[in-house]
């Protein structure tokens, strides 16, 4: 065994010196550091691909409700009590169309935590629920949005109907 050397439990260890120490702490840090901002860029980057997907949900709703403006038609909504069991094309599109609305709202109000003002910020979700809201009261299928939404997004919906 040489003085540069311990021996340690029967084992011979070569002695590391404090600038040896010093110099894996310091790669040790920086290698966290960079695995934090790594970690923090992709899931900014994740973040940002989730917001651009809704606004793709978004347009693509907006699009339908220009091809097919009666989808928005207070008059024609107004109707679905009367019409929403019968195989009335325009009424089967409109079940589809509330569907794929309060399917979008629940993907935003999931993206934002559940945070009525960022949801708020982000669409106009109050004058939809208000809209829409004898689809959502008076389903087709009456489970519907029981079975589809659980109790906390059904209850945020609600509020804007109450």
């Amino acid at each position: 065994m040489t003085t540069e050397e311990i021996q340690l439990c029967g084992i011979i260890i070569p002695k590391i010196s404090a600038l040896a120490v010093t110099i894996s702490a310091l790669a040790a840090a920086v290698s966290a550091i960079f695995s934090a901002v790594s970690s923090r860029t992709t899931l900014t980057l994740y973040k940002k691909e989730k917001k651009e997907k809704l606004n793709d949900k978004l347009n693509r709703i907006l699009e339908i409700g220009i091809e097919y403006p009666y989808l928005e038609s207070e008059n024609f909504i107004f109707q679905w009590d009367k019409y929403r069991l019968t195989d009335d094309e325009k009424y089967l599109r409109y079940d589809m169309y509330c569907n794929l609305l309060f399917n979008f709202l629940y993907d935003v109000w999931n993206h934002f935590n559940h945070d009525k003002k960022k949801i708020e910020e982000f669409v106009d979700i109050k004058t939809w629920v208000r809209a829409h809201k004898n689809n959502w009261l008076n389903p087709i299928d009456e489970n519907e949005n029981i079975d589809g939404y659980d109790y906390e997004f059904r209850s945020f919906i609600n509020t804007y109907i109450k």
